[in-house]
């Protein structure tokens, strides 16, 4: 019969990191407006409604070089600023790319 002395210690695995205090405290959270980073979820719904299927890259048959390009010309056009691209980058992706 095992008992509580004899049973082996398991561990509960943890996460890399705890969450940050705005997560567990709401009331803690910043509420600076210039802390708060852009999310130009407009310009992003511009490029989505800009690209075609022929312009996006699928990983296969295109350049990505090129397919690129056209990613920062759209951009260009949606009046997205640079420090912005990744909000709009999965849009070029086509499949499983």
């Amino acid at each position: 019969m095992a008992t509580a002395s004899t049973l082996p210690l398991v561990i509960a695995p943890t996460l890399p990191g705890a969450p940050p205090a705005q997560y567990l405290y709401p009331s803690t959270a910043n509420t600076d407006p210039a802390m708060h980073l852009p999310i130009y979820s407009k310009e992003a719904a511009t490029i989505a409604k800009i690209y075609t299927d022929d312009q996006k890259y699928d990983g296969v048959s295109n350049s990505f070089d090129f397919k690129l390009t056209i990613f920062y010309n759209i951009c260009k056009r949606a009046s997205l600023p640079p420090k912005g691209y990744i909000t709009a980058f999965l849009t070029m992706l086509k499949g499983l790319t």
